[in-house]
């Protein structure tokens, strides 16, 4: 069943406009779950969690924390949203928590997110969890056969409210 919901949820053309894939099938679903089943959340490299309704069960999206391999102090997210759970508070409420889960556990100094800036939706989400806007990379980015603008914003480990 969750499978069935990831790889749907990856395959809307809506979701999918953001991200590197263009579609998802069963068998990248299970290649995505392969790939996670022997990583450890903290290692160099992406690490995927699922994000659930805690009254429901459903899955809402996923989001992903990645720790650079050149400096394990450095880190990205990316999260992915079911577009039938858009504007619910889901993203913002994962990029917070996986964020302050990033400070809090492993020794990260930096957290960065990369976006295009015509989704305006997510750029309002890392603002909302103290992400600054840094830099705007004019058609740097070669995405899906045309060249994109890249948005970077970034969180340092002191920006974050004292728990």
């Amino acid at each position: 069943r969750e499978l069935a919901a990831f790889g749907a949820m990856r395959d809307d053309p809506e979701v999918a406009r953001c991200q590197a894939r263009e579609s998802c099938s069963e068998a990248d679903g299970r290649q995505v779950l392969a790939e996670m089943a022997g990583r450890n959340p903290g290692e160099p490299g992406w690490f995927q969690f699922a994000l659930e309704e805690k009254a429901s069960g459903i899955l809402v999206g996923d989001c992903g924390l990645r720790i650079l391999e050149s400096d394990h102090r450095l880190a990205q997210i990316g999260y992915t949203i079911n577009q039938a759970c858009w504007n619910r508070g889901f993203a913002s409420e994962a990029v917070g928590a996986l964020t302050a889960y990033a400070f809090a556990v492993f020794p990260i100094h930096r957290v960065t997110a990369s976006v295009d800036p015509r989704n305006v939706a997510s750029c309002r989400v890392l603002e909302k969890n103290r992400f600054v806007k840094e830099g705007h990379f004019r058609k740097s980015e070669w995405f899906k056969g045309e060249w994109a603008d890249d948005v970077i914003y970034a969180v340092l480990r002191g920006d974050q409210p004292a728990s």
